[in-house]
């Protein structure tokens, strides 16, 4: 058991390395070893973990979903020991998390406290607003912004988080029709011809606007908004300080775009390491005073 154990171990480190040298050097092993030691796992498996030639190395489908299944097994196991020994630090290891650009920003200097804090914490940030592969680009935790949980992957609702509408002082409008009078500033990921949905307390209204700017990140659609491009969307933690100084101001106060949820996003429901858990929970107190969210409905 415990040589399968050391094999397993060792197969992570080379797929973590990216080759069988590199997995050497880290493991103070002979080149020769870690190669035997993958060989022999994938003889008693019965199939090809890695694609072997003599300029790169790559795992296959198979040693992908091992890797995947092992890296919960290990860390569980890991996870259990520390439990039995409270002298343990509580937070350790390595944390892949992935956040939306501009509420990352904010959150940003608060996971840099808590990587000082907990020298065993090993974080890695993506400040990200592309939908990616949770597996495939291995992040453990992923904060989204949508109207509804993804579908594929396990999630958690956080908090409320409210868009409105904004723009540079130099726009007046007045009511809702004006608004197709003006340029309209939206996030990339919507198409340029769909109708902009606004909220209120008496109704729910689709509105043409006609769109001259798109980004795909929420400080270029800020940067577009002070520069005076157009009205557009945006969390309301994020135009705080534009707000402040009077770069932008608020348009049509009393409607608001769709409410949409903060999630925590995990790629595997079946085992998340109680560093990962920590993370969110550390993030989840933050919200309200950090951009200012709502309470998770």
């Amino acid at each position: 058991m415990n040589n399968k154990l050391n094999a397993i171990a060792t197969f992570l480190r080379v797929a973590e390395a990216g080759s069988f040298s590199a997995a050497a050097r880290q493991s103070g092993m002979k080149q020769s070893a870690v190669s035997q030691q993958v060989a022999a796992l994938e003889d008693e498996l019965g199939v090809v973990l890695l694609h072997r030639t003599t300029r790169v190395m790559a795992l296959t489908e198979h040693g992908e979903q091992y890797r995947r299944d092992m890296t919960l097994l290990l860390d569980a196991m890991r996870e259990a020991e520390q439990r039995l020994n409270p002298v343990e630090p509580q937070w350790q290891g390595k944390v892949h998390l992935q956040l939306p650009s501009g509420l990352g920003q904010l959150l940003l200097p608060h996971l840099l406290a808590l990587q000082q804090m907990h020298t065993g914490l090993q974080l890695t940030l993506s400040l990200d607003d592309r939908i990616v592969d949770l597996v495939s680009e291995g992040v453990d935790v992923a904060l989204r912004l949508g109207s509804e949980p993804p579908p594929a992957y396990a999630a958690r609702t956080l908090a409320c988080i409210e868009t409105a509408l904004f723009a540079a002082p130099n726009f007046t409008v007045h009511s809702v029709n004006d608004l197709a009078t003006y340029p309209h500033v939206r996030f990339s990921g919507i198409a340029p011809e769909s109708p902009l949905r606004l909220v209120s307390d008496a109704e729910s209204i689709d509105v043409k606007v006609h769109t001259v700017f798109r980004a795909n990140t929420s400080e270029a659609l800020l940067q577009a908004l002070e520069t005076g491009l157009g009205i557009g969307g945006m969390q309301r933690p994020l135009a705080r300080k534009a707000l402040q100084s009077g770069r932008l101001v608020p348009v049509l106060p009393a409607y608001r775009l769709p409410d949409r949820f903060l999630y925590a996003v995990y790629p595997d429901a079946r085992f998340i390491p109680q560093r990962v858990r920590g993370i969110v929970s550390v993030i989840e107190g933050l919200l309200p005073e950090t951009v200012g969210a709502t309470q998770k409905t």
